[in-house]
């Protein structure tokens, strides 16, 4: 298990997946071994959302299906303000985000990222590098 490369989602990552009919976990484990992660504020952020919008309390359900679905290990926050949180742990894990100023202070960080690319695949480049 440990070969595996472990990768944190994000809630705009999520979201999008649905939104756009990508199917990122498949994608993401034709192309590398893969083991998934989602932190629970990441998951309260969606709850939050879907209260407010029907639409994305449809997409929320889905998620919550595709999650179960592919084993996404919860990780409990330790801190309120999630993408610092994603940041502080993209050393140990890559994050899926499509967050670019996200993305961008990962990079400075020292840690990867990956995320939808014209919304229709996956880039894994940052894996890579």
């Amino acid at each position: 298990m440990s070969d595996k490369i472990k990768i944190l989602l994000d809630t705009n990552f999520l979201l999008n997946m649905v939104r756009y009919k990508i199917h990122g976990f498949e994608e993401i484990k034709n192309k590398i071994p893969a083991q998934f992660f989602v932190l629970t504020r990441v998951l309260w952020e969606m709850e939050y959302k879907a209260k407010t919008d029907k639409k994305i309390r449809n997409e929320v359900r889905i998620v919550k299906e595709i999650l179960k679905n592919n084993g996404v290990i919860e990780l409990n926050s330790k801190i309120e303000n999630v993408d610092t949180e994603l940041m502080e742990l993209s050393k140990e894990y890559v994050i899926a985000t499509n967050d670019k100023e996200l993305r961008e202070r990962i990079k400075s960080f020292g840690g990867r990222s990956i995320y939808i690319r014209s919304l229709s695949f996956i880039d894994l480049e940052d894996i890579f590098e």
